[in-house]
């Protein structure tokens, strides 16, 4: 057999071992590099000392979301560590908070926005379509408080471009994507807030099902790859760096206010204004789970400069200064009272390179999170009233997979604590691993669910970028 013949049967091999299924052929978390950190804290320190205090999970999805529910494996995992806890076989909320004010008001016009000269967003009802949300769910345990998982969904921002630009233009060149076609021809209502959408015909079911009758032109392989990880995957990403970037700020600001705001033992308040104060003067812990995109979209919710925009649209209400502040003040709030970060699949050193350091140094991502780190370890300081929790070290903590075709080493932060581990989220065959398992399977991993649920510190060492 001759080299050429010998490299094509082992491709064929790893495609056909590599790519089908989702089974996970995991081992421990990947040691090495530099730095040796003795004490990493952990989710599950949180969740013990969450007896004594509220704990709140934000949950941030990634590229490529399809619907909401992205939280769901990792609530199921959490939920067997908690003593009495019992999930229904739905996933339900018991509550979801549209952003709505602004550019997001309910009656605002469609941002001016073109894309090759034509209208992203042609009427109020796509728009209002396009807003995203927080659902709030609760994981309810025997042994105290409830635990309050906040799943922010950004994804309808994006839905407009992708179906009808990205999947209507690739069904004449690679071929059609039934699954994702589908997906942008439905159409159902909110029933619990009107004139706001679980789904959205992008694309007309006609116009959809004549896409999907278009003959492919391209590789099976190389169509699934293209339509599925860059033109429904990454596209998102292109999206959060580029002109849209102040929509996805303003829209994480707004529901990191309902964040703030919900409480589970009662209707949601504005207590968190005037923390330390009558009832409410325990204190609320934040932990923060974010998938690719979604950490690059948590920070860039802080205020570094007084330059920073908020958009508008056309003839909306105008965003007051009290409104803003307000905004200011929540993602500090969240954001102070957060000792823990975890990324899965990290795109920070890839979208940063759209932000270059210069005049507008105060913009790049990373003086974001050393302010983060400041605030944090200002908390409580000159406060009203005793505080619960103890100012733990903030810590981000990012698990990549090194088959994982959009994931990055977090570079050194220093003085902010920045750990990298490596795992496998599939099966791998040295050629090739599944692309898709490899990148969304964090959630699902049993060695990464292991450290970040452990009780005490982990000793594990994590890798450092130089």
């Amino acid at each position: 057999m001759t080299t050429s013949h010998l490299y094509k049967a082992l491709l064929v091999l790893a495609l056909t071992m590599g790519l089908p299924g989702n089974t996970l052929a995991q081992g421990k978390a990947i040691n090495g590099g530099p730095q040796d950190q003795n004490q990493i804290s952990s989710l599950g320190g949180s969740l013990r000392s969450a007896e004594r205090h509220p704990l709140h999970i934000l949950y941030v999805h990634g590229i490529g979301a399809e619907g909401a529910g992205d939280s769901w494996i990792f609530q199921k995992h959490l939920c067997a560590l908690l003593k009495g806890c019992k999930l229904p076989k739905k996933l339900v909320s018991v509550g979801r908070d549209y952003a709505d004010s602004g550019v997001f008001a309910h009656d605002a016009p469609p941002p001016a926005s073109k894309y090759m000269r034509k209208e992203v967003w042609a009427s109020q009802e796509e728009w209002r379509a396009s807003a995203p949300f927080v659902d709030h769910y609760l994981l309810r345990r025997s042994d105290g408080d409830p635990v309050v998982v906040d799943e922010i969904n950004w994804y309808p921002l994006v839905l407009s471009l992708k179906c009808r630009q990205m999947m209507a233009g690739e069904s004449w060149l690679a071929g059609p994507n039934k699954h994702f076609l589908d997906l942008c021809s439905k159409t159902e209502e909110d029933p619990s807030h009107n004139g706001r959408y679980i789904s959205y015909d992008w694309i007309k079911s006609p116009d959809a099902r004549m896409l999907e009758s278009i003959r492919p032109r391209g590789a099976l392989v190389n169509r699934g790859l293209k339509t599925s990880l860059l033109d429904w995957g990454f596209a998102d990403a292109l999206m959060a760096v580029g002109n849209m970037h102040d929509l996805f700020r303003e829209g994480m600001r707004q529901l990191l206010v309902n964040s703030a705001r919900f409480r589970s033992d009662e209707p949601e308040t504005d207590a968190w204004e005037q923390p330390g104060v009558g009832p409410h003067r325990i204190e609320t812990e934040f932990v923060v789970v974010s998938h690719s995109l979604g950490s690059y979209l948590v920070f860039s919710t802080l205020n570094i400069n007084q330059q920073d925009s908020v958009p508008e649209a056309p003839s909306a209400r105008p965003m007051s200064d009290e409104t803003t502040a307000r905004e200011d003040a929540a993602a500090e709030f969240i954001l102070q009272r957060t000792s823990l970060v975890y990324f899965f699949a990290n795109q920070i050193p890839l979208l940063e390179l759209a932000n270059l350091e210069g005049p507008k140094a105060a913009d790049e991502l990373g003086t974001r999170m050393q302010r983060w780190r400041e605030l944090r370890q200002n908390f409580g300081k000159g406060a009203v009233g005793p505080r619960d929790l103890s100012v733990k070290e903030p810590q981000v903590v990012a698990w990549s997979d090194p088959s994982d075709l959009l994931t990055w080493c977090l570079p050194d932060m220093k003085p902010l604590t920045v750990v990298n581990l490596y795992v496998r989220n599939t099966w791998w065959h040295w050629l090739i691993a599944r692309p898709a398992a490899a990148h969304n399977n964090y959630a699902s991993n049993k060695q990464v669910l292991r450290m970040m649920m452990s009780a005490e510190p982990s000793s594990a060492k994590g890798e450092v970028c130089r």
